[in-house]
């Protein structure tokens, strides 16, 4: 029996990949039904949210997935064909977008987010051996040329679009098979990290043609990359870790959080305040680069997942109870 999955911390999102075969069929299930729609989708549980041109779009559990147009003021639910769990997504263009989940599900959207295709599962070639494996996060240096990581080793490209999806766990060495949490590109630039179980850490310089291990500060798991700037990468994980380099990795430096809980992702204002997000409700705050952190835990105390940007004023934030906007002039 494989190990249960603990990929999301405090969140306590996890699977056992063998565990009954009422599991099993539920999840076959899952990859022939429809999304539901669901008037409380955008307050259900959502796992991570993109840009799409001027749309926002947002990616969670029973397959939702959830547009605004406004900022986040109002939702509409897109069109998808699976109802599994679905933990990151990622906008290539203001069009082409893909979504990842359970199940080893991709999909792609050509209409900025508004309906979605199935591209990839479980039942694909290309996923022999990681038969019922979540995907968890996704990213693509262009239109046609991506990479989607996840439970077990498991490590899918691209090189059409999505048309075909290709076993690539073989260009690093990962012989344990451990979880690849996150993958990021460093904006302006060619490099890309990958993140995982045990500090696992892998860099590209070429936009994901080859890679290697880079050496991690830290040995317990990785929740998160967040290239938030050519000169601010940061990587974020259990027992509230966080380390920053400005070298692309080269270095790294220990960032104190003040919090015990999970840290998941991070982003930065037009203004250079960086927010940190994180498990138990946790929002850390920093006026620049230098980072040092203030806590301003949320009253509700619900996981937050990820972030995105609205304006100088405003952060929407996803997690547990779906989006919700903060302002950031507050905090």
């Amino acid at each position: 029996m494989k190990k249960p999955l603990q990929f999301l911390g405090a969140l306590a999102l996890w699977i056992s990949l063998a565990s009954t075969a009422a599991v099993a069929e539920t999840a076959r299930t899952a990859l022939d039904r429809p999304a539901t729609l669901s008037a409380k989708a955008s307050r259900s549980l959502l796992l991570d949210v993109a840009q799409a041109g001027k749309r926002i779009v947002a990616v969670g559990e029973r397959g939702h997935i959830v547009y605004s147009d406004d900022n986040g003021k109002n939702w509409k639910q897109a069109k998808v064909p699976v109802s599994v769990l679905l933990t990151g997504v990622y906008f290539a263009t203001d069009k082409a977008g893909w979504a990842v989940g359970h199940e080893g599900v991709i999909l792609s959207s050509t209409d900025a987010g508004a309906t979605w295709k199935l591209q990839h599962s479980g039942r694909a070639p290309a996923a022999e051996g990681k038969e019922g494996a979540p995907l968890l996060d996704v990213w693509f240096a262009d239109a046609q040329n991506g990479y989607a990581v996840g439970a077990y080793g498991y490590f899918l490209r691209t090189a059409d679009g999505g048309n075909t999806w290709t076993d690539n766990a073989a260009v690093f060495e990962n012989l344990d098979g451990l979880h690849l949490n996150s993958i990021a590109g460093v904006p302006a630039s060619s490099t890309v990290f990958i993140a995982g179980e045990q500090g696992k850490l892998f860099r590209s310089a070429d936009s994901g043609a080859t890679w290697a291990a880079v050496p991690s500060p830290f040995d317990g798991s990785l929740f998160g990359v967040s290239a938030i700037a050519p000169d601010l990468v940061l990587i974020s994980g259990l027992q509230g870790r966080i380390f920053a380099s400005s070298d692309e990795g080269g270095q790294w430096r220990q960032v104190q959080s003040g919090v015990s809980s999970g840290i998941n992702s991070a982003v930065r204002l037009v203004d250079g305040r960086v927010f940190v997000v994180g498990n138990a409700g946790v929002v850390l705050v920093a006026g620049d680069s230098r980072l040092d952190l203030v806590s301003h835990v949320q009253g509700d105390r619900r996981s937050i997942t990820a972030a995105l940007p609205l304006s100088p004023s405003e952060l929407l934030v996803v997690g547990e109870g779906g989006a919700k906007i903060l302002q950031a002039d507050s905090k």
